[in-house]
C-alpha cells in the first residue's frame, strides 16, 4: 500500500509516524496560511562544530551554554578561554536566533533575547537563524516552541541509545506563515516576555546587592 505523500519518507522508526505528529502536520497543510518549512524562513540552521573544551574562571572565559542551560532561568554556566574562542566565532549565537536542543533530551528550545546575546553553545544546541524578509524572529520561536513545532521536532529523532536530530531534519518542519502584522504581534509578545524576564532577573540582582550591603555593613 502506498504511504501518504506526508509519510513520504523512507524512515523505519516508529517516532516518524506518530499519529500525534501526523495530525500536527495535517492540520498544518489545511490552515489559511502559507505553509513554509523552517529551511525557507531560515538564512541557515546550524550545527555547532565539536571541539575540545578549555574550560576557566568566569573573567577569564566566554560563557558556555550546554542544553539544559537554555531552559534555565539562572543557568550554571561554564566558562571557555577567551583565547580559544577567539578562533571559534562560529560558536557563539546573536540575538533573534532560536536554539534547539539536538542531542538527549530532544526539543527544548530559548530565544536569544537580552539574555544569551554572544555566548558560546555546544554542539548539542541547533541554531535557528531567521531570515527577517520572510518572517518574524519572535514569532518562528513562538511557533518551534509550541506543540505544534516540538511534535514535529520529535518525529525526527534517531539514535540508537541517545536521541539526536540534524539540521537538515530541522529545515523540513512545517511553519504556517500568516500576514507580517499578525507575525509581529506574536513576536512582539515573545519579545516583551523576555524583556521583563531579563528586567526581573536584573531587579532581583539588585535587591540581593543591597541586602548583603546592608547584613555586612559594620554595625
Amino acid at each position: 500500500q502506498k504511504a501518504p505523500a506526508m509519510m513520504s519518507e523512507c524512515r523505519l522508526d516508529g517516532n516518524f509516524y506518530n499519529p500525534t505528529a501526523q495530525l500536527a502536520v495535517a492540520n498544518i497543510k489545511k490552515c489559511g496560511s502559507e505553509v513554509k518549512t523552517v529551511g525557507d524562513v531560515s538564512k541557515q540552521v546550524l550545527m555547532g562544530p565539536r571541539f575540545k573544551r578549555n574550560y576557566v574562571e568566569a573573567a577569564h572565559g566566554v560563557p558556555f551554554l550546554s542544553g539544559k542551560n537554555i531552559v534555565q532561568i539562572r543557568p550554571d554556566l561554564n566558562y571557555l578561554s577567551k583565547n580559544q574562542m577567539a578562533d571559534m566565532q562560529e560558536l557563539l549565537v546573536k540575538r533573534g536566533w532560536t536554539l534547539i536542543t539536538c542531542s538527549g533530551t530532544i526539543g527544548r528550545t530559548c530565544f536569544v533575547w537580552k539574555n544569551y546575546e554572544d555566548y558560546a553553545a555546544s554542539q548539542h544546541i541547533l541554531r535557528v537563524i531567521p531570515d527577517e524578509s520572510h518572517i518574524d524572529p519572535g514569532y518562528l520561536y513562538a511557533f518551534l516552541s509550541s506543540r505544534y513545532g516540538y511534535e514535529q521536532i520529535l518525529r525526527y529523532r534517531h539514535g540508537s541509545v541517545i536521541d539526536e536530530v540534524t539540521d537538515t531534519q530541522i529545515k523540513q518542519v512545517l511553519v504556517p506563515c500568516p500576514s507580517s502584522k499578525e507575525q509581529t504581534a506574536i513576536g512582539d509578545k515573545v519579545r516583551e516576555a523576555y524583556e521583563k524576564r531579563a528586567e526581573a532577573i536584573r531587579l532581583e540582582d539588585e535587591a540581593q546587592a543591597i541586602l548583603m550591603k546592608e547584613l555586612t555593613q559594620p554595625k
